[in-house]
């Protein structure tokens, strides 16, 4: 599989600490962005935290599985646990982090996932889709028929998170599984983002650039729109996949972690 990515982190027009933290390793196929809150000011340390400890758990795994789902697994738990840690210290004391990571391996590509950060896929410059589900208050109430989906994108409870690394000892995230396909275009970003964007600006965009531009151009109009938040964006493209099979957005499987 070959490609190319691009990712920044901004810090925006309103906030005095950027507390977004994101990695890429292209080598391995590993994609992530995190958004830390709270802990009077130190979601830093708790984004930057739990990245770290998922790299390097999963880089030390990949050469005894060939499970990347038992890889990711462990991986994930190794990063709540760190992030519980973080807010339970005294000097860091209520610190949490959102957290996407995206992983591409063997012409697949599967997505971990806790939070209000997301995860975007173009296909075939036609099909623009958000592949994660954001676990907030709002989402609950789309789910219950309480409220649109275009209704939550303003409720007040959009940005209550009902699941965060650091919360609880060990989070369950859920994990995303589908085929990877020449052209497919991935943008991971925080909410400081998306927030500005409809999905149909968001997919003009990425499909009309390349990964640098497209990041570039992102993150100019969110600061230009207001930049109230800290902003982060990666999109990463594939040139060449291995998979020979034609995988429909409907078929994407979403799992959630077993304990």
């Amino acid at each position: 599989m070959r490609g190319r990515a691009y990712g920044i982190t901004d810090l925006g027009k309103k906030r005095p600490k950027n507390e977004d933290f994101f990695a890429m390793d292209p080598s391995i196929g590993l994609f992530i962005v995190a958004d830390g809150l709270g802990g009077r000011m130190s979601g830093d340390k708790a984004s930057y935290e739990a990245t770290q400890t998922f790299i390097e758990k999963l880089k030390n795994l990949i050469g005894y599985y060939n499970d990347p789902k038992l890889i990711l697994e462990s991986a994930f738990k190794e990063a709540s646990k760190r992030a519980y840690e973080i807010s339970n210290s005294d000097e860091y004391y209520g610190a949490m982090t959102t957290f996407t990571a995206l992983f591409l391996y063997k012409s697949k590509f599967y997505i971990v996932h806790v939070g209000d950060t997301r995860v975007y896929l173009l296909r075939a410059n036609r099909f623009f889709v958000q592949l994660t589900e954001d676990d907030t208050q709002a989402q609950i109430l789309v789910k219950k028929k309480a409220l649109s989906p275009k209704e939550a994108e303003v409720h007040p409870s959009k940005h209550v998170l009902t699941k965060a690394l650091g919360h609880k000892p060990l989070i369950r995230p859920k994990l995303y599984i589908g085929n990877v396909m020449n052209g497919d275009k991935f943008l991971l970003c925080s909410d400081g983002l998306y927030i500005y964007f409809s999905n149909d600006e968001l997919k003009e965009i990425i499909k009309k650039y390349k990964p640098k531009e497209a990041v570039e151009i992102l993150i100019k109009l969110a600061n230009d729109r207001g930049g109230e938040d800290n902003i982060t964006t990666i999109v990463v493209e594939i040139m060449k996949s291995d998979s020979s099979i034609f995988g429909q957005i409907k078929a994407f499987l979403e799992v959630a972690f077993k304990k």
